[in-house]
């Protein structure tokens, strides 16, 4: 009879919604991520130099990161190959401070072509990550909210029991959009749509993502951690922090938790003119800052130069003078 067939497709759907439920462990306040740099050989290849990785991961747990976002802007994703971030990613989550749950992996999967995006993501699940994180393509691009919502959306359910995080960075990617509205439209069709990485200076659309449920970090940690906080992040990201420069990023946290606003706003106007630093130089803050991320290890972690078209910082007294800017910085922070 046709109630019977109409009861039989509402519970295969129903089946098909909680097959698609997702295990989310919400940011703990206090989450910290590491825009983590991909290593490179002098000659320019990153599956010989995935040993350093290993290297990374101590310094990073030692520096009070509690979380890595591997392949993603400050890894010069778009510069590597499948079997680049294949490898690199096997080597995070092969490393014992993931195994034993002290850095939690945000996988960023985006390429300019869909089906290789969902290739790496498939990856990524395969592997256990905690997240896999989505950016529009920027060179053929979506244009307005629904078409956003729709490719993340779309992505999402290529991955439905692996939680999604939506990168937001419209300065790179050229797509401005209403995060809020993009985050709600897709969820509604793809429930692994958990939240954000946002970076971008309009708060309020943060603030209006945070208050419909999702899970935001504030991608430009450095220079918005304390407002975004205010408006309820759980943390967010910090480049500074990996070459040395922790003792500010962790400083707003602290601060922040024991109510002294003053001290944190301190700490937080140091983390921007560290960060500041690295955007002035002429090697930018990719190529300045895995200068300056590997000087800080000591050897333990070799990162190599970035690839073309970033500049490298490779004339040694230049690296000292900038790493002696950061250094008083650096200092001024503790």
């Amino acid at each position: 009879c046709r109630l019977c067939r109409a009861q039989s497709v509402i519970l295969k759907a129903g089946a098909l919604w909680e097959s698609m439920t997702v295990q989310w462990q919400r940011f703990a306040k206090g989450t910290l991520v590491a825009p983590v740099h991909s290593p490179f050989s002098a000659g320019g290849g990153a599956s010989a130099a995935c040993a350093s990785i290993a290297g990374q991961a101590r310094y990073l747990v030692a520096e009070g990161f509690n979380a890595v976002f591997v392949c993603g802007t400050n890894g010069e994703s778009f510069s590597c190959s499948l079997a680049e971030r294949k490898a690199m990613l096997e080597m995070w989550m092969s490393t014992e401070e993931v195994r034993a749950k002290k850095l939690r992996v945000l996988a960023h999967v985006s390429c300019l072509a869909p089906p290789e995006t969902v290739e790496l993501a498939r990856h990524a699940a395969a592997l256990g990550v905690d997240a896999v994180s989505y950016m529009v393509p920027c060179f053929f691009k979506p244009v307005g909210d629904a078409a956003v919502a729709k490719m993340l959306a779309d992505f999402a359910l290529a991955v439905p029991t692996t939680p999604v995080l939506f990168y937001h960075f419209p300065d790179m990617t050229g797509v401005a959009c209403s995060m809020e509205r993009v985050l709600v439209a897709a969820r509604e069709a793809a429930p692994n749509v958990v939240g954000a990485k946002f970076t971008h200076n309009d708060l309020a659309d943060m603030q209006a993502s945070i208050r419909a449920g999702f899970d935001v970090l504030i991608g430009s940690g450095d220079e918005l951690l304390l407002p975004s906080l205010v408006l309820g992040t759980a943390g967010g990201f910090s480049v500074p922090g990996m070459m040395g420069g922790n003792r500010a990023i962790l400083g707003i946290f602290e601060a922040y938790e024991r109510g002294d606003l003053a001290a944190a706003a301190e700490y937080q106007d140091t983390a921007r003119q560290m960060l500041g630093l690295l955007k002035r130089h002429p090697a930018g803050f990719v190529g300045a800052g895995k200068a300056l991320a590997e000087r800080a290890m000591g050897g333990a972690a070799p990162l190599g130069p970035p690839r073309p078209p970033i500049s490298a910082l490779s004339d040694a007294a230049e690296l000292e003078r900038l790493a002696a800017e950061m250094g008083r910085l650096i200092e001024k922070a503790r």
